[in-house]
């Protein structure tokens, strides 16, 4: 039996026309994927700077609690929560930082270290002074330091308003910027706002009219960094019947 000849073909390969298809895919395919990419860190970035925020704006409004607390301790010995010192406690002005200067006594552990953690003779004065510094941080110079040191970074604002109780019934009646004619005495409570920037530029759009902290004009930041207000009204225990 007589086999049929076997007929070979040749291998023709691709076409032009089916090259620069596949091409053209590939490159659709190839963009997709690095916008993805480039979308999901933007994203991340963002993230991670908000919850950076957060945790510096928890911290500044923890520390501070504690402190505010504790001013004017013991009530016994009346001494004045803030020092009333104009270039110790101050209004800023404008959008301007404001400055504040806790007082109390030194007590028993862990009552007795000033805002750095420093340890601090007992039944001495404790002076805390807090201020926004030129690297936008929030800063502290504490009885037992000679120069400011950074508490947190990126609080790069601080305004403050002062609760006047003018009934005697241990609640505010009214809140004031520091100066000249406020009635230390009678200062129940202390209202903070701060502006918190992220760590990274991360370019949002920052809203037209900027961010309003307390009585203070809007500040409106020139850079790509985002910003975030934080506000707080702290009670002086030691000054509420």
């Amino acid at each position: 039996m007589t086999r049929a000849p076997l007929i070979r073909q040749h291998q023709q390969g691709f076409s032009l026309v089916e090259i620069m298809v596949a091409m053209t895919l590939g490159l659709v395919l190839l963009g997709g994927t690095i916008t993805l990419y480039a979308s999901s860190k933007n994203s991340y970035r963002l993230q991670e700077n908000i919850a950076g925020m957060q945790e510096n704006a928890r911290f500044a409004i923890h520390a501070l609690r504690r402190e505010v607390e504790m001013a004017g301790f013991p009530l016994a010995r009346n001494i004045m929560p803030f020092d009333p010192d104009p270039l110790a406690t101050f209004d800023g002005g404008n959008n301007n930082s404001d400055q504040f200067t806790i007082q109390y006594n030194s007590g028993n552990p862990p009552n007795n270290i000033d805002c750095l953690g420093n340890a601090i003779a007992a039944g001495a004065l404790i002076t805390n002074r807090y201020s926004i510094n030129n690297n936008g941080d929030l800063a502290c110079l504490g009885s037992g330091n000679p120069i400011p040191q950074t508490l947190v970074e990126n609080v790069v604002n601080m305004q403050a308003l002062y609760g006047i109780d003018t009934d005697a019934d241990g609640s505010a009646n009214q809140y004031l910027q520091a100066g000249a004619g406020i009635p230390w005495q009678n200062v129940v409570s202390l209202r903070l706002a701060l502006l918190v920037a992220s760590e990274n530029a991360v370019d949002p759009t920052q809203p037209a009219g900027g961010f309003t902290l307390l009585d203070a004009p809007a500040i409106t930041p020139n850079d790509s960094r985002l910003y975030r207000v934080f506000t707080t009204t702290i009670p002086l225990r030691n000054r509420i019947p």
